[in-house]
């Protein structure tokens, strides 16, 4: 069973002003994580720590997540993973589109069309040599992929990133890319359980997982993100070798791996409505995913 960290009330640091959910960062044994409180009647906590721990088992670098509580209020907290004492700083990916596709409003957040996979494409590859940047590209289609598989539909230009540091010369910066974070908006969080109940019943978990709009544009003139799972199904095919690594470790998932997954969650957190939709959320959407390598 996961636990749930009690966060002492003197841990609180400063209020991270990113995201509309209230967070702050907290020190515990000498680490920073940054709480996130669960707004009410959703399932914000469990399913952040659930899609962490769906990423750590298809290998894909994701921030670590535990459930947590401050006072009353319920949430989770997430490992700060930017190394600040080494000069390391996070570079959010509207930055770095901003930086290298021309006309490209960083600010914009919602129905920012521009957020394209070509986009992104353009702007790594204008930063790195060809063979970094196809090794870089072929990790954040690993993160679409997530994605696609946990119904994650709040990937925008904010929710991804490099990792850059300083080398022994001052002049070069060392660029990585950041793993992935923030994933509370997947896996039926917002539902309550008789709603639950009704699609699990009417056998329309497929529905629902081709129903949601992420923060992914198809192209420029669309005027709502792409949903998730149709996103990978599309950009697979235009980009295979970016793609395909992720994918062969989501066939290679078992069933009995994501069961355990939600089995974890206490409770007093997810109900078994919300661990039941979940897992069927995830296994649909899985059989769709492995449909690609066919």
């Amino acid at each position: 069973m996961n636990p749930i960290i009690d966060i002492p009330m003197d841990a609180r640091e400063d209020t991270e002003q990113l995201g509309s959910k209230p967070k702050f960062w907290v020190l515990l044994e000498d680490k920073r994580w940054l709480f996130k409180e669960a707004r009410p009647n959703t399932g914000e906590d469990w399913s952040e720590k659930a899609a962490a721990e769906i990423a750590k088992a298809l290998g894909i670098r994701a921030a670590t997540v535990e459930l947590a509580k401050y006072g009353d209020k319920r949430g989770c907290i997430s490992l700060n993973f930017v190394d600040v004492n080494a000069g390391e700083a996070l570079v959010h990916g509207n930055e770095i589109l901003a930086l290298r596709v021309t006309g490209y409003d960083k600010d914009k957040i919602f129905r920012q069309s521009d957020h394209t996979l070509e986009n992104i494409d353009a702007a790594i590859r204008g930063l790195f040599p060809a063979d970094r940047a196809e090794a870089i590209l072929t990790e954040l289609a690993g993160y679409m992929v997530l994605d696609a598989l946990i119904g994650n539909t709040d990937r925008h230009h904010e929710n991804w990133g490099l990792l850059a540091g300083l080398q022994s010369d001052p002049q070069m910066l060392k660029l990585s890319v950041a793993p992935s974070f923030d994933h509370a908006s997947s896996l039926g969080r917002e539902l309550q359980d008789g709603r639950r109940r009704e699609l699990l019943a009417a056998n329309r978990v497929g529905w629902y997982v081709g129903k949601g709009r992420g923060g992914m544009f198809r192209g420029p003139n669309e005027r709502h993100g792409e949903n998730p799972l149709r996103f990978v199904q599309v950009a697979a095919r235009a980009y295979p070798v970016f793609f395909r690594p992720a994918l062969d470790r989501i066939a290679a998932l078992k069933s009995s791996e994501v069961r355990e997954i939600f089995e974890a969650l206490p409770a007093e957190r997810a109900s078994e409505e919300a661990k039941s939709f979940a897992q069927a959320m995830v296994s649909r959407a899985q059989a769709s995913l492995i449909e690609i390598l066919k």
